[in-house]
């Protein structure tokens, strides 16, 4: 619902451009304007309803972004506190995913220096 000081100021408009321009206001009944302006104050909160509607749905869209770039960051570097990470990398996302992907090939590196253990099965259970 618009602010009562609108209609107040769209009758006072109207009072205005009648007292003004007597011709003018001959040609155009007061009636007539204030239709026009209600029609206007009705089309702009149209409008601003759409426009709040807009921006909510890029709002989410914004977050569910960012969500999915937030799974994108190692749960190691994001389960860091933030002193640590400025200690760490100097705030820097490059060095500590550059440091993330190190881990990863020393992981990869220790896991296929380890021997693979074979399952031994009894011979007469199968």
């Amino acid at each position: 619902m618009p602010p009562r000081g609108r209609k107040r100021r769209g009758k006072e408009l109207v009072a205005a451009v009648a007292t003004e321009a007597p011709d003018v206001a001959s040609a155009v009944a007061p009636e007539y304007v204030e239709a026009v302006i209600e029609e206007l104050e009705h089309e702009s909160e149209r409008r601003v309803k759409k426009l709040k509607r807009a921006m909510g749905d890029m709002r989410q869209e914004f977050l569910n972004h960012f969500q999915v770039e937030l799974l994108k960051i190692p749960r190691k570097i994001r389960e860091m506190k933030v002193e640590h990470f400025s200690s760490e990398y100097g705030g820097s996302m490059e060095a500590a995913l550059k440091k993330a992907a190190q881990w990863e090939v020393e992981k990869a590196v220790l896991a296929a220096a380890r021997p693979r253990a074979v399952a031994a099965t009894p011979r007469g259970l199968f």
